[in-house]
């Protein structure tokens, strides 16, 4: 019932898991940037080949 942790404890807990969130959002975020890169050039190879040929463009 009661909570026996000193308050210092409890700010370093909690420190320690917002930075473990943060850590993990940024690792996620530094994944997906190549997936992301790799779609947009995709994307432009697409649109480029639309203008260049539009009637037998990439399909």
């Amino acid at each position: 019932m009661f909570n026996n942790k000193p308050a210092m404890l409890k700010k370093a807990q909690s420190f320690l898991d917002y930075a473990a969130l943060i850590a993990i959002v940024i690792a996620s975020l530094a994944v997906m940037s190549g997936y992301i890169i790799r779609s947009v050039n995709a994307r432009f190879y697409h649109i480029k080949a639309d203008l260049n040929d539009p009637i037998n463009g990439v399909r």
